[in-house]
């Protein structure tokens, strides 16, 4: 099966920090779109243009980061990722739906600042005063205040989090938007974990993928200009 998208995505890191977690990383091939966000080219694979998407062998067609992971949590062996009892695992669907709903939508118009140069001064105002300021206090409200987002385990809340968390520390940067003042639980669940193996892979991916899209605009400017 391939999964195709690029770790700068949290929505396909997602679904990598679940392969991951699993043991399953040789188990999938990660390939690059066809062409940009809404290409004619990424349509053709995926009709709402946007990534990730999962292939599989015989040709079922699988989208959206969180029902990719949710797949894999239950194809492969490993540690189960969806909690055990009703209402926590309602806990870590709501912090995964929050996430999407509140949080991801304001950090993809900042990003886009910087990966792609594109500035909607709308929306980044939108989403440093308003936007990410409530979505970030939502996750607050919902963190059980233990070493992981949700119960006593590692969860998809937790596969969720971790990165939006490099989109916190390297988007957000730039706007002066604080992530951690005023929400200890959010600051103490990022101390426990920023140094665990999980994360460090997923963040080197991450930054890996940032480099990589910085270089591939600055190259296609530079041939602009010649």
């Amino acid at each position: 099966m391939q999964l195709v998208g690029i770790s700068l995505s949290p929505y396909f890191e997602r679904a990598v920090i679940t392969l991951d977690v699993k043991g399953a990383l040789d188990e999938v091939e990660l390939a690059l779109p066809p062409g940009p966000f809404g290409s004619p080219e990424l349509k053709a694979a995926n009709p709402t243009g946007k990534i990730p998407y999962l292939r599989l062998p015989d040709g079922e067609f699988i989208p959206e980061g969180q029902v990719i992971a949710e797949y894999f949590n239950e194809t492969f062996e490993g540690p189960d990722l969806m909690p055990a009892t009703a209402l926590e695992a309602a806990k870590a669907k709501l912090v995964c739906r929050t996430i999407d709903l509140y949080v991801g939508p304001h950090t993809s118009s900042l990003a886009r600042s910087i990966t792609r140069g594109i500035r909607d001064e709308a929306a980044i105002k939108a989403a440093v005063e308003d936007g990410l300021p409530l979505g970030l206090d939502l996750i607050e409200g919902y963190l059980g205040g233990g070493d992981y987002v949700v119960g006593d385990a590692f969860s998809f809340a937790d596969t969720a989090l971790i990165p939006h968390m490099f989109h916190f520390l390297v988007f957000l940067k730039e706007f002066e938007v604080t992530v951690f003042e005023g929400r200890p639980k959010l600051a103490a669940w990022w101390d426990k974990h920023k140094e665990s193996d999980i994360v460090v892979r997923s963040h080197k991916r991450m930054a890996a993928a940032l480099e990589f899209l910085l270089k591939r605009i600055a190259a296609a400017k530079a041939q602009q200009a010649t």
